[in-house]
């Protein structure tokens, strides 16, 4: 009896650690950029370094994430797969892999591209999105993180919501 007593405390405690573990991991926060209309999600623990019309940006010392909204440029299709790319290359992103699409599906509403690479050692992702209503405001996003931070990233990239 003692020995499954012990059994059920250590799987109890096992069950408490692996899900506070994962629960700390996802925990997001919202930020939302009227001025741009758009909404996203951040890890929690994301400090904001810079929140101005020009960019936004914070980290969590694993995700660094920065945005950079332009307006006016109203991209076609083939001009927004080179206008990200083009962005990577000039940023000094190497080992660029194919491009993503993004649908409308995936991506909350929004429509863009994205590229992965790498830079300085850390896998970066640059996305460069669009609303369809208001096809003049184009967020440039770039992403670097550390690996083993992937899903997080993702969560991240594809919080994006236009407000």
């Amino acid at each position: 009896m003692n020995q499954k007593f012990r059994n059920l405390a250590l799987l109890s405690f096992l069950l408490f650690f692996v899900s506070s573990g994962l629960f700390a991991q996802t925990a997001m926060k919202t930020y939302s950029w009227e001025n741009y209309k758009t909404k996203f999600k951040v890890p929690e623990n994301f400090r904001v370094t810079e929140s101005s019309d020009a960019r936004w940006s914070g980290t969590n010392d694993d995700i660094t994430l920065s945005i950079y909204p332009r307006t006016g440029e109203n991209l076609s299709v083939s001009d927004m797969q080179s206008a990200v790319y083009n962005w990577a290359v000039q940023n000094g992103v190497i080992e660029i892999g194919d491009i993503t699409e993004l649908d409308s599906e995936k991506l909350n509403g929004y429509w863009g591209y994205l590229y992965e690479g790498s830079k300085d050692g850390f896998p970066i992702g640059t996305m460069l999105i669009v609303d369809p209503d208001f096809p003049q405001i184009s967020l440039y996003i770039w992403v670097s993180y550390r690996e083993g931070f992937e899903d997080t990233v993702i969560d991240i990239l594809m919080s994006f919501t236009p407000i």
